[in-house]
């Protein structure tokens, strides 16, 4: 008993010792081995133009002082946390960064933080590498952190140009509207914009965020529209290759009420939606136009245009853009339409009397554009009938020229005298489209109710959607009759926009020969219902057989 109470006493006189020691190791540690004080970064890289961001933890209320050394200088910086939120954010405007700049036009911090300079004259950044560095106490001894600071060189950028449906550049006012109508697919990546639809410019340019960060305005779509509306920047769009007896045609994206902008300056994207009918243009030569007018001016079929954007000494295709290889680049045209299927010799579409009948074709209007078929002048009680359907984004064959994304509509000629003739007109926003090359009212494709197709028609009655400006959403796949019994159509979902903010889904239709039947006609509805409803009848019989198989 006597040695376990020895024993105990022991381990508790060596406890004692250790905690003494560790108290004693505690009193004589330096201040700066507890401050807390940190860089978050370790390090940041920016192209030179941009704005280069810095986050210091402190413990609340502290000040500290951050030194950024490099380029033969030394830049003093004092930071307060005067929010006592224990964070300080450090901005580094490096676009401001001239020979002539002094720390206190470069530096600055979060709202709420003090900054100060402690060194005047050293706001010289170029490009190279730089060390941050933070104290707490005076910069005698070491700093509490410090992290590296690289500026490249920024670069020429890179531009592309999309397309969006006619009337819709107001609807893309922001990073979440722009990613919403991609995914939907009716703003798509093009290098050819039908009069009238709306252009969007996307635009991949290091080295300009320090000049939008410098401009005044609450969020980064002000201060870009600032940007353009001030003297120190330009954005055109340039004619590429302008007739010999004229100068060069401009179009300017500067006008903040012909343009929506959309900016993200830390990923260096910006975009600019306009009507380019709605521009205003001007003559001249380079960036130099002296005088801009508004109103139609007559955008020429074919003409090809070069976006030029230049922020100080930066700039987006530089030089002589009628040169190859230029960023960008894209051509305007007329819009077009052609009715393609199905087609005879004499230029006609043969349709049966009979409903779900299609009318389909080939646009150069944006996908999720809408366009109106009527047919017309025929005997009998449909007509005049019409259908407004929605265009989606399917290639056409490589023979089609410049007509680029797919339409379709359906119409019930149950009641059509057979026999007749009647016209087909195409029209989008007011405008006739196609013939190709045509642009004369009353011209047009025409149509004819052959009564031979009556006999190989088998009609499936299904709600159909009439209403003109909706997309038939409410269509079944494989429901539908067909006037010739050689193609299936096969609907595949495709989103495009309606009237209001969020687009609805339309239905494609694709072609699929029927190998039970002979080729006639190219592109009409088949036998998908009585096929289906055979199979699901046959998988019914079935499964009771299996049933027992297993039994």
């Amino acid at each position: 008993m006597i040695g376990r109470r020895r024993a105990f006493c022991r381990r508790a006189a060596v406890a004692v010792a250790v905690a003494l020691c560790l108290s004693a190791v505690a009193l004589v540690a330096p201040a700066d081995a507890d401050s807390h004080v940190a860089i978050e970064e370790d390090a940041v890289e920016q192209a030179s133009g941009d704005v280069a961001r810095f986050a210091l933890s402190v413990p609340s209320g502290e000040s500290v002082t951050v030194v950024v050394d490099g380029a033969g200088a030394e830049r003093r910086l004092n930071l307060t946390d005067a929010s006592g939120d224990g964070r300080i954010a450090l901005a580094i405007n490096t676009y401001l960064t001239g020979p002539d700049a002094t720390a206190s036009e470069v530096y600055g911090v979060g709202e709420g933080d003090r900054l100060s300079v402690a060194s005047e004259g050293t706001g010289r950044l170029p490009p190279g590498s730089y060390r941050i560095a933070v104290y707490t106490d005076g910069t005698g001894g070491e700093p509490a952190d410090t992290a590296g600071l690289s500026l490249t060189e920024p670069g020429l950028g890179n531009a592309t140009v999309m397309v969006a449906p006619n009337g819709s550049r107001e609807r893309l006012d922001s990073r979440a509207a722009i990613q919403r109508a991609q995914e939907r697919r009716w703003l798509t990546p093009t290098n050819e914009v039908a009069m009238g639809d709306t252009f969007v410019l996307r635009l991949d340019v290091p080295g300009i965020a320090g000049a939008v960060a410098d401009e005044s305005g609450a969020t980064d779509e002000a201060r870009f529209e600032g940007l353009l509306a001030g003297p120190n920047a330009s954005l055109l769009l340039s004619e590429r290759m302008p007739g010999p007896s004229r100068p060069r045609q401009h179009l300017s994206l500067d006008w903040g009420n012909t343009t929506t902008v959309v900016a993200d300056p830390g990923n260096d994207t910006y975009y600019v939606a306009a009507d380019l009918t709605a521009l205003p243009w001007g003559y001249g030569h380079d960036y130099e136009v002296d005088e801009w007018s508004f109103g139609e001016f007559g955008l020429i079929d074919g003409t090809d245009y070069v976006p030029r954007f230049a922020v100080g000494d930066q700039r987006l295709n530089p030089g002589d853009i009628s040169e190859g290889g230029r960023t960008g680049g894209f051509r305007i045209f007329q819009p077009d339409a052609t009715v393609t299927f199905p087609m005879e010799e004499d230029g006609t579409v043969p349709l049966a009397p009979a409903p779900n009948q299609g009318i389909a074709g080939w646009t150069n209007l944006a996908p999720g554009s809408r366009v109106t078929i009527t047919l017309l002048d025929g005997a009998g009680d449909p007509f005049p009938v019409t259908e407004t359907v929605r265009v989606t984004r399917e290639r056409p064959p490589e023979n089609e020229a410049r007509a680029r994304y797919r339409f379709r509509a359906e119409f019930d000629l149950q009641e059509a005298a057979p026999g007749t003739t009647f016209d087909i007109r195409v029209r989008s926003n007011g405008t006739q489209l196609g013939p190709l090359n045509s642009w004369e009212e009353g011209e047009g494709y025409r149509g004819y109710v052959d009564p031979v197709l009556a006999t190989t028609v088998t009609e499936t009655r299904t709600p159909t959607d009439t209403g003109g400006s909706t997309s038939p959403s409410t269509e079944s796949p494989g429901s539908t009759s067909t006037a010739s019994p050689t193609a299936t159509a096969t609907p595949t979902a495709t989103v495009t926009p309606s009237d209001s903010s969020e687009p609805t889904p339309t239905r494609a239709f694709t072609e699929s020969p029927s190998p039970s039947a002979e080729t006639t006609a190219a592109d009409g509805s088949g036998f998908g219902a009585s096929a289906a409803l055979v199979g699901l009848v046959g998988a019914a019989m079935l499964a009771p057989r299996r049933r027992e198989c297993r039994e």
